[in-house]
């Protein structure tokens, strides 16, 4: 997947390496992204319906906030940071 002119990085163009990143680790995340971009072209044409638009407002949302989550690490919680 490119992510050069990805849809979701219009309006979040710092985010293009962890789209590239997530997309290229995770295959479910992938298809989401492609499904995505194809609701994005129907959305641009106005050829989309109200629950294509819907899916792509909500579809947009999960994934922009699934790229701004931190990092997750091996961390446990456990100490407190105390530990590291």
């Amino acid at each position: 997947m490119t992510v050069e002119n990805h849809p979701l990085l219009r309006e979040h163009p710092g985010l293009a390496e962890k789209l590239l990143s997530r997309a290229m680790a995770d295959g479910a995340f992938a298809q989401r992204a492609q499904r995505y971009a194809t609701l994005d072209a129907l959305v641009q044409n106005s050829t989309a319906g109200a629950d294509e638009a819907a899916e792509y407002a909500k579809l947009g949302k999960q994934l922009i906030g699934e790229l701004e989550l931190p990092a997750t690490t091996s961390c446990c919680g456990g100490c407190g940071g105390s530990a590291h």
